[in-house]
């Protein structure tokens, strides 16, 4: 460097030390608080944001973003901006909307956050949480409307809540969708959409650490999705164990009654059919003494609660013809308190024919005192069930993804009158998901259980009959 050049850069260099701290050192811009409240009736919250020197302009940026429990755009509206100060202007403030919607919920929390200050320095505290307060409450049981519980357009006529429902498509999420878009590129892919067009029924279980949040949300995404659309919703909370002396301890009896209080709150008032608890009933025979009561305690209080909903039309697993007896499962349907819901459904991990399954079923509306309705799951069972050689060894039928096995009738509550407390044929079985490690007498490698399974998928397809029969 020249002598003249550096003469001159120390020249700049004594200008910008003595010339007077820019702005941004003298005062500080901040958040009023790191904690706001909001009632979600109340159309936006106010963020108010202050600086303690206004001698000049300035500016902050702001946003708000996904916290644990809010859902963006379900519950509030993501916002983000830039806040400009006038010179002797202390404060300044954005708003959040926030979505009045009827989903019982609870509060719910977003963040929120400035940054980027000019003319000020970023003050405490500059990151906060806003709640929305829910305005929402349950229903009580006299509010049902027992004719149209679902509150559809057009009121049922035959006695069967579901008649004329449109049930939710998931088009975004569903398992098959979902599919679709991983395997774009798979032959065959397109053929998937047989699946992916009818309603899959959403589950919820041991895996859902959060159930009143996460059936609340699922619900009001359906709500926001496509409005008018009833949820199919199954359960299948209770821990299967091997069979032989198991029981819940009273801890694991009361974890699970509480998952069920919350479950029911996430619901609240919102339409629904629930086919509750997968299993529940066909799989007592095995524990010891305790533990059938420890189940039937389970079971009757989750019912209870369930019932208590106003549009929730829920139906308790009855196992299938292929399983347990009619006597057997009708006196624990009676025990667990079946007249308090509208019936019962079958089928759920079986394959048996549909009219076969119709049968069973009207011998158990007969044993529980000929009230109870019913649904039949018709996810695989186009074929009837796989019986093995050796009934003996194997059971009544290979229920674990069976080669065998097609697609049953598309899910419908449009059902022949002949078949009286038939409400409807539907799907409770997503189609193509796989049962895990029970299957490796068949094949050689399996998915995890619970994710879809695109080649078995294509293999109902291929084997379906959508025929009653």
């Amino acid at each position: 460097m020249s002598r003249t050049l550096f003469r001159l850069a120390a020249a700049v260099f004594a200008v910008l030390l003595l010339a007077p701290a820019a702005a941004s050192a003298a005062g500080t811009i901040r958040l009023t608080s790191d904690r706001y409240t909001v009632n979600e009736g109340d159309g936006d919250a106010v963020i108010t944001v202050v600086r303690d020197d206004t001698s000049e302009r300035g500016e902050i940026r702001y946003d708000a973003y996904y916290d644990r429990s809010a859902e963006a755009n379900q519950d509030w509206k993501p916002v983000q901006g830039r806040l400009d100060f006038a010179p002797g202007q202390a404060e300044a403030a954005f708003r959040i909307p926030i979505v009045d919607d009827s989903i019982v919920e609870g509060p719910e929390t977003v963040k929120v956050g400035i940054y980027g200050p000019y003319n000020a320095r970023l003050g405490e505290p500059n990151r906060g949480i806003l709640t929305i307060i829910d305005n929402d409450a349950v229903g009580t049981p006299d509010q049902r409307d027992l004719v149209n519980p679902l509150g559809l357009p057009v009121a049922p006529t035959n006695g069967n809540p579901l008649q004329g429902a449109r049930f939710f498509v998931d088009r975004e999420w569903g398992l098959a969708q979902m599919a679709m878009k991983k395997h774009r590129r798979s032959k065959g892919v397109q053929k998937l959409s047989v699946i992916a067009d009818q309603p899959e029924t959403k589950r919820f279980g041991t895996w859902t650490k959060a159930p009143r949040h996460e059936i609340a949300t699922y619900l009001q995404r359906v709500q926001a999705e496509d409005a008018g659309a009833i949820p199919l919703v199954a359960t299948y909370r209770l821990k299967h164990l091997e069979c032989g002396g198991v029981s819940d301890s009273p801890a694991d009896v009361a974890s699970y009654k509480h998952w069920y209080d919350e479950f029911a709150k996430g619901i609240g008032n919102q339409p629904i059919v629930l086919f509750y608890e997968i299993d529940a009933l066909i799989t007592m025979k095995c524990l010891s003494g305790a533990g059938r009561a420890a189940r039937i305690d389970e079971v009757t209080y989750a019912i209870d609660a369930l019932s208590k909903l106003p549009r929730a039309v829920v139906y308790v697993d009855a196992g299938s013809g292929l399983a347990h007896g009619a006597n057997y499962i009708g006196a624990k349907l009676r025990q667990v308190g079946v007249h308090k819901i509208q019936g019962f459904f079958t089928n759920a991990t079986h394959q048996n024919s549909t009219l076969k399954e119709i049968k069973y079923a009207r011998q158990l509306v007969k044993l529980t005192g000929g009230k109870a309705h019913y649904v039949i799951n018709t996810s695989s069972n186009g074929q009837g069930p796989d019986v093995p050689k050796d009934r003996v060894k194997d059971g009544n039928s290979y229920r674990c993804n069976s080669p065998f096995n097609g697609l049953g009738p598309k899910p419908t509550s449009d059902v022949p009158a002949k078949f009286k407390g038939l409400d409807g044929l539907i799907w409770i079985g997503n189609p193509g998901r796989s049962a895990g490690p029970c299957a490796l007498k068949i094949y050689r490698k399996v998915p995890p259980t619970g994710t879809f399974w695109f080649d078995y998928a294509l293999k109902l397809i291929r084997n379906a009959d959508f025929r009653i029969s």
